[in-house]
């Protein structure tokens, strides 16, 4: 994504005092130095926003540039800025890569706007694909089994070793070849009681930024997009 458009989206959407969330990932550090050097250009003092890290290296880049950590345990979130993997027409989407999933879904629901960014190719008449589940690691095997049945499920593992979210959970890797019901598929897996949260979110999104040939901007609220 050229720089002029994460300049962009960041005079846009963030305003002074504003609570804000970045997803992790490069492209989530060039948009949170693009807001610390948004704030130092329009001489905002710093401390006048709360960033809201969505992982241990999301915390130690705000930090490294001066931004002021919040927790959303004292605030809600004004915008956050989340990077996905597929988006539906419906801004349903799904995000495989996380440090925790359960997080992240605290993220997106407290955000006042939630602004999605995917590559062009990601926007889908229907979700499809690999979703992932965020799991306890007590009894993981049992967990899997009962994921099994919504399609092809693996541990995610790293280098050969199990990979753990940082809130202590591993994650599943279900490939699921078709959707007829999102909400019965989140509804009905997570009451296994070994799932604490998914890759799948639905109805959280407000706007969607398609990264092609040229920006694209759709969204809920504004008529002209």
């Amino acid at each position: 994504m050229h720089e002029k458009h994460i300049e962009g989206i960041i005079a846009r959407y963030v305003k002074d005092g504003d609570v804000v969330s970045i997803g992790t990932g490069d492209l989530g550090e060039k948009f949170t130095k693009k807001l610390a050097l948004a704030l130092e250009q329009e001489h905002v003092p710093i401390n006048s926003i709360g960033f809201v890290p969505t992982s241990m290296r999301s915390a130690m880049v705000a930090s490294s540039l001066g931004l002021p950590i919040a927790d959303i345990n004292d605030k809600e979130i004004d915008v956050a800025i989340e990077f996905v993997d597929q988006i539906d027409n419906n801004y349903n989407f799904i995000k495989r890569s996380s440090h925790s999933f359960v997080r992240d879904k605290m993220i997106a629901q407290s955000a006042g706007t939630l602004i999605v960014v995917a590559d062009e190719s990601a926007l889908v008449e229907k979700l499809r694909g690999t979703i992932p589940f965020e799991i306890a690691t007590f009894g993981w095997k049992r967990t899997l089994n009962q994921l099994d049945v919504w399609g092809k499920a693996r541990r995610r593992e790293m280098n050969g070793i199990p990979f753990k979210t940082e809130t202590g959970n591993y994650v599943i890797d279900v490939d699921v070849d078709g959707i007829f019901s999102y909400d019965d598929l989140e509804f009905e897996t997570k009451n296994i009681p070994g799932v604490l949260e998914t890759g799948l979110f639905l109805g959280y999104a407000d706007k969607v930024v398609l990264r092609g040939a040229q920006l694209r901007l759709l969204s809920r609220t504004e008529f002209k997009q």
